[in-house]
């Protein structure tokens, strides 16, 4: 190839490179902006800022440890999150990925998965300890204001054969990342 073509193709890329950009940019941009717009109809697109308490269980729902979350809602109904939850090992779990969907009004519904990587011994009384496999978590969620949401989930975590080994659920706040 020679060096007239090389250089071609080379601003060919960068142009296509730049274009493709702002496509990307572009609606994100608009899209974090859309629930102020329309402040009467408020949507969960968009990151949020969660406050996430686990509970002892579903019944009696005594209040355990709290936590912090970055949750992540895209426009057509897909979903992405990080938690910093103490009680898994450094690295033992990965991020979330999943769904949601509006469930009428202001109330909507999410489901995600994360990866536990590795086997972790119990470390009472916090730890109850995790086996490598993968933690779902579903959430049904309300939205409070354009900016705030209160949620209730149920976790169920399952080894790498997909067997349910544990069940619990938590509550949670979230304010909109601005």
């Amino acid at each position: 190839m020679s060096f007239k073509n090389r250089t071609s193709t080379l601003a060919v890329a960068a142009l296509v490179a730049t274009a493709a950009a702002a496509v990307l940019v572009s609606p994100l941009s608009v899209g974090a902006q859309e629930y102020r717009r329309d402040p009467g109809r408020p949507t969960l697109e968009g990151t949020w800022w969660v406050q996430v308490t686990a509970l002892s269980d579903c019944t009696s729902r005594k209040l355990l440890a709290s936590f912090a979350a970055i949750l992540t809602f895209a426009r057509g109904g897909t979903m992405t999150g990080t938690t910093t939850n103490p009680v898994f090992a450094v690295g033992q779990r990965g991020p979330d990925h999943g769904v949601w969907s509006r469930a009428g009004g202001t109330h909507y519904q999410a489901s995600s998965a994360a990866f536990l990587l590795f086997t972790s011994a119990p470390n009472p009384p916090a730890n109850p300890g995790f086996q490598a496999g993968y933690q779902r978590l579903d959430q049904a969620i309300t939205l409070t204001d354009a900016d705030r949401f209160a949620s209730d989930a149920v976790t169920q975590f399952y080894d790498t054969a997909g067997n349910k080994y544990r069940e619990g659920c938590a509550t949670a706040t979230a304010r909109r990342f601005e």
